[in-house]
């Protein structure tokens, strides 16, 4: 009688009643043509022994410093030296409060204050030379505990602005002034849910987006006097609002990228509030050519040097092995990337176009810097015409006030 064989069955996807076990779509050879561009792990590190989750990831404007903000209340932070991470000095922030890290975000020029957003409801400024907090921006003016979700510092580094959860059927965006570390004001009125990204334009200080779970991407500008005076433009997704982030277009128009809690892509142009393009999860999914909807996730969207924007997305199937970028061209998604050795599911990244490096954070606690094959060559590039476009033919999808659902 032979004996039997005993094997581990491969890990599928477990949200589907009925998995689908996800892999490529075509050969080996045909995912190497397609992909130009191939990464590899250059550094990685752990940041702690335990059962730690990176919640989301920051970099100085020279991208040589690293934070990561942890589900373990604390911020973890690096520096790149000739593509290799290691422990800056004071390299472990412990926060002194009962809330979770919900962002972090580096203040200035210098690589040496950084904001740390909790939700209990304060924005910390921590200088990293000492590792002492310098000062907590909190709205104290009245007893209404205002749990923070997100926040963002604008351009000149002078006005901070945080997002909160639904509170007593309020929802608030709180604006501090750096300089004089007071409270400046908020608005109230503009979302109906938990507001979920605030994202100052990264060379308009005046100019912010916000994106909620009522399915609306609020665009304002703060140099107004009042909310309805400086609420702009109102789009309305239709869908809860993940993650946000600023691009330019062809004709050097601000455009909006959201992507959405049911991991679907969408491109507004600010100025009118169009869609321009919308990219649903099975579409995606197709881009990066794997088979499992349920397994693909998108992490973030990101500007190349050249005006093109490509958009992270991965596969949770077998702890997250494949990592693949796409492209946007049009109304298009168009293989970009290979990331080979990815070792968790995961959840933030950042890039630096200049260097064309990418660090990445999820749920293995594990900070990884990535860099090109060709890193020290000239790269593919794009041009003009896989910027993205200024309009659809789709009709609008905004107005203020109103709810998707």
């Amino acid at each position: 009688m032979p004996k039997e064989e005993i094997f581990n069955e491969p890990e599928s996807s477990s949200d589907e009643e009925d998995p689908i076990i996800d892999e490529d779509t075509c050969n080996q050879f045909e995912i190497g043509s397609s992909f130009g561009i191939k990464y590899k792990i250059a550094s990685e590190s752990a940041v702690s022994l335990k059962k730690v989750y990176i919640l989301s990831l920051c970099a100085d404007k020279s991208f040589g410093k690293i934070a990561a903000g942890l589900s373990n209340n604390s911020v973890q932070v690096y520096d790149i030296n000739n593509r290799v991470l290691s422990l800056a000095t004071n390299d472990t922030l412990k926060l002194k409060t009962s809330g979770s890290v919900c962002g972090v975000r580096f203040l200035d020029e210098t690589p040496t204050n950084l904001l740390v957003g909790s939700t209990n409801g304060s924005v910390s400024l921590y200088d990293l030379r000492t590792g002492n907090v310098e000062h907590s921006f909190q709205d104290t003016s009245d007893e209404v505990k205002k749990p923070i979700t997100s926040f963002d510092v604008n351009a000149n580094s002078r006005v901070i602005c945080s997002g909160t959860d639904q509170v007593m059927n309020n929802v608030y965006l709180q604006f501090f002034d750096v300089r004089q570390k007071t409270i400046l004001g908020g608005y109230f009125e503009s979302h109906q849910d938990d507001v979920t990204d605030v994202k100052f334009h990264p060379t308009n200080p005046d100019l912010l987006c916000t994106g909620s779970t009522d399915g609306l991407i609020n665009l304002f500008d703060i140099s107004a006097t009042s909310e309805d005076d400086a609420l702009t433009s109102t789009i309305n997704t239709e869908e809860s609002v993940h993650k946000l982030n600023w691009h330019k277009n062809v004709y050097e128009k601000d455009v909006i990228s959201c992507i959405t809690h049911t991991n679907d892509l969408k491109t507004y142009e600010c100025e009118e509030g169009d869609l321009i393009a919308e990219f649903d999860r099975t579409k995606v999914t197709e881009a990066i050519k794997r088979k499992s909807v349920a397994d693909c996730n998108l992490i973030s969207c990101h500007n190349l040097s050249d005006g093109g924007v490509f958009v992270l997305a991965t596969s949770n199937y077998n702890k997250g092995e494949v990592v693949r970028s796409v492209q946007l061209q049009g109304k298009k998604l168009v293989p970009h990337a290979l990331f080979d050795g990815n070792k968790q599911i995961l959840r933030e990244s950042l890039h630096d176009p200049t260097s064309n490096l990418v660090v990445t954070g999820g749920e293995s606690g594990i900070v990884t810097l990535w860099t090109p094959y060709l890193a020290d060559k000239t790269l593919p590039t794009t041009t003009g015409p896989n910027k993205l476009k200024a309009k659809s033919s789709l009709a609008k999808s905004h107005g203020k006030g109103k709810a998707p659902y």
